[in-house]
């Protein structure tokens, strides 16, 4: 409740995000070093600055339409500087590309029920495929999308998904193997607690069951596909750390001799703050979610109820009467100070067009 975590502590302040994006519209990376796609870079960045810094100046009444058209303009520049091949003419977007259920009747408490959809093509999908992440080619409730968002955790939204990012960090001690990427993650406890008994056949099987479960767990990210134990079948998997109600494991691929173990680290993650996030699947797509969309899905089913429904947004935000008040109010702020450094780092994912492999 109190205090905060290491990956909030090490977020870059918004200042020197929004800075360190002044610094590259001179020589932008990726395919928007010049021509058209290099004035769209400039352009949609300065727009997307100005309207993160308006939406500081209002509440949240308001700020949800500035925030969602300024992460909207940042998107802009993420295609213009896509580097992934078969771009060369849908780096232009066109269009929101998503949609919201119905809201007209919408009461605060039911927020986490709204469903969001894509329209099979737009912004939203157009940056999905850059990505190489997941769109929402189904109709995933916005609870569970929220449950998402790692800001969720101290503010949650009445009724949003269960499942959560988990966060990768390459493995520094032990005997490591040169050829391996070996990374650990939290998995939760009741996977690892069956009884390994006595006898040598017990073990074996309980450890069997143990891995199971586990690759069932994990299965549920996509981006960590691929990924094997430390330790060989009928052997109980490596734990390196406890938690309240959770273990550290470890895990691993074959590693490229040409990458780094920080460049190969983000073939299976998402640099968020100072983690490497996997994220657990969403709806029918089979791609790994990516922040970027995260945000962008939040924002507008927001920006859509403040523009469209005023008199139920006004409800919805009033803190007296409102269930999911609070969580609003605590998710608006959180976006500006997060979304600058996600910007930039999204930027330069597409520009390597290395984004989930």
């Amino acid at each position: 409740m109190y205090g905060q975590t290491w990956g909030e502590l090490g977020t870059t302040p918004p200042v020197r995000s929004w800075q360190m994006l002044r610094s590259l519209r001179h020589e932008p990376p990726g395919r928007a070093d010049k021509g058209a796609r290099k004035v769209m870079f400039g352009a949609a960045l300065e727009q997307a600055e100005q309207l993160f810094t308006a939406a500081k100046s209002v509440t949240p009444a308001a700020s949800p339409l500035l925030l969602f058209y300024g992460l909207s303009q940042a998107g802009r520049a993420v295609a213009a500087a896509s580097s992934r091949e078969g771009n060369d003419n849908r780096w232009q977007l066109r269009g929101h590309g998503i949609a919201n259920s119905d809201a007209t009747h919408l009461s605060p408490s039911d927020l986490a029920m709204l469903t969001v959809k894509n329209h099979g093509n737009g912004s939203f999908t157009q940056l999905a495929d850059i990505l190489g992440a997941a769109s929402l080619p189904t109709a995933v409730p916005l609870g569970d999308i929220w449950g998402l968002l790692p800001e969720s955790a101290h503010f949650p939204l009445p009724e949003m998904g269960h499942l959560r990012p988990r966060n990768l960090q390459i493995a520094r001690y032990g005997i490591i193997d040169d050829r391996k990427l070996v990374a650990s993650i939290y998995v939760p406890s009741e996977l690892l607690d069956a009884d390994q008994g006595t006898h040598p056949q017990d073990i074996a099987s309980n450890c069997d069951q143990q891995r199971a479960a586990v690759r069932d767990y994990l299965a549920r990210f996509p981006s960590l596909n691929g990924f094997d134990f430390t330790t060989p079948d009928g052997q109980r998997i490596e734990i390196r750390g406890l938690a309240a109600t959770e273990k550290e494991i470890l895990i691993q691929w074959e590693k490229s001799p040409t990458r780094s173990d920080a460049e190969e680290l983000l073939r299976y993650s998402v640099g968020y703050r100072s983690e490497n996030l996997a994220f657990p699947s969403l709806g029918s797509d089979t791609r790994p979610p990516h922040p970027f969309l995260l945000w962008w899905a939040v924002l507008f089913t927001l920006s859509k109820l403040a523009r469209y429904e005023p008199s139920i947004w006004a409800a919805t935000i009033s803190v007296n009467s409102s269930p999911v008040a609070a969580a609003i109010e605590h998710i608006l702020r959180e976006s500006m100070t997060i979304l600058p450094e996600l910007i930039h780092r999204t930027i330069f994912e597409a520009a390597s067009a290395n984004s989930y492999r």
